[in-house]
């Protein structure tokens, strides 16, 4: 059984794999659904506010931000509550 560490951990690892693209519409809609969902998990299991979660998520996919600002500011978070992310499982290709 997975932990809920485990799970946290696996949903920053994809939202950082995700957001690796140059702009939203470069995403599949499977991905930007899983992209969504994991950035939903990630949300919850840090605690984030609103304007940390959703509404980064929603400025990216508007355009309003570009996805590397996008994934820097996810980066921050991450890096900020130690969660310690495989960086072998965010390069791979999707």
């Amino acid at each position: 059984m997975i932990t809920q560490k485990e799970f946290v951990t696996h949903a920053c690892e994809q939202v950082l794999r995700f957001t690796q693209v140059e702009k939203w519409d470069d995403l599949s809609e499977e991905l930007k659904v899983q992209l969504g969902f994991n950035m939903g998990a990630m949300a919850l299991g840090l605690g984030l506010t609103k304007e940390d979660g959703f509404l980064a998520l929603s400025d990216a996919r508007q355009g309003n931000i570009s996805m590397d600002a996008f994934r820097e500011h996810l980066r921050t978070i991450i890096d900020s509550r130690k969660i310690a992310v495989d960086e072998a499982k965010i390069s791979k290709p999707f």
